[in-house]
């Protein structure tokens, strides 16, 4: 069960991919082919609800979502409903995430590297951009309060669904700033786990050189570089052997390590 969960997983990521590429673009790119090729047959019974691609492909994530929580009943002592319930929630983390992944990515990278990954990235913010406009934030001093617009509302929305899913569950507005803990755990768990381990893979790749084309390489890149850029001002070569990865994967884990410690403290206080 749990391997079919884990596939379940992939496939919901590599459809939520899908969602920020255009056809005309898999068609140039091998990596964005790529995704559509694996994605076409799952979206087959789809196509018989609704022709619109996007709509298609939502409405497979919606059903992969109900299938996994099923899949919880078996694991555990749980109904279908809540089953469903912390499907749903995993996919809230899941989304929360890559969202703040992407908003780091966007304030350090600055279009450094891979033109096409950052396309997605701008893409994937479209819609946040639209709401600050009808609330009148200029784009170039939105940043911050992106930030703290999808730490709310991933909190909001956590929130509900734990109040759905939990019997004799009481809303207040310390479950609220629970959530917005839990948010800030997620936060901190994306240095110590996807930027530590990219940033490990992008110092293999820098020993067999690489294709700078290639996609992967340069979504790899443009996540690992701008995140070592800093540490790279103040790390000297070490016998002209690049020792900022190490420093950086040292400093992700010791002070990703205190930040979950403090933040969980607090979230036990509440």
């Amino acid at each position: 069960m749990g391997l079919i969960k884990g596939i379940i997983d992939i496939v919901i990521i590599i459809l939520l991919l899908r969602l920020l590429i255009k056809p005309r673009e898999a068609f140039f790119n091998p990596f964005y082919g790529m995704v559509y090729r694996i994605t076409d047959p799952i979206l087959i019974p789809a196509g018989y609800v609704t022709r619109n691609a996007a709509y298609g492909t939502l409405l497979t994530i919606l059903a992969l979502v109900v299938l996994r929580g099923g899949i919880y009943v078996p694991l555990g002592p749980v109904s279908f409903i809540s089953g469903v319930g912390i499907s749903f929630l995993s996919l809230i983390q899941l989304l929360f995430q890559a969202y703040m992944a992407m908003w780091f990515i966007s304030i350090l990278s600055q279009r450094s590297f891979g033109v096409s990954f950052t396309l997605l990235i701008e893409r994937a913010f479209n819609p946040l951009d639209g709401i600050l406009k009808q609330f009148g934030f200029p784009r170039q001093n939105s940043r911050l309060f992106i930030f703290f617009f999808l730490l709310v509302l991933y909190s909001v929305f956590s929130t509900l669904i734990r109040y759905l899913i939990v019997p004799n569950t009481m809303f207040s507005p310390s479950i609220f700033l629970q959530g917005l803990g839990e948010g800030l755990v997620l936060v901190v768990g994306l240095f110590t786990g996807l930027f530590s381990i990219v940033i490990i893979v992008g110092a293999l790749l820098s020993w067999v050189s690489p294709d700078p084309s290639n996609p992967i390489v340069q979504a790899i890149y443009g996540i690992s570089e701008p995140l070592l850029r800093p540490f790279r001002r103040f790390v000297p070569l070490f016998g002209g052997l690049d020792i900022s990865p190490i420093i950086a994967l040292f400093c992700f884990q010791i002070l990703g390590k205190l930040a979950r410690q403090i933040i969980q403290g607090l979230m036990r206080t509440i």
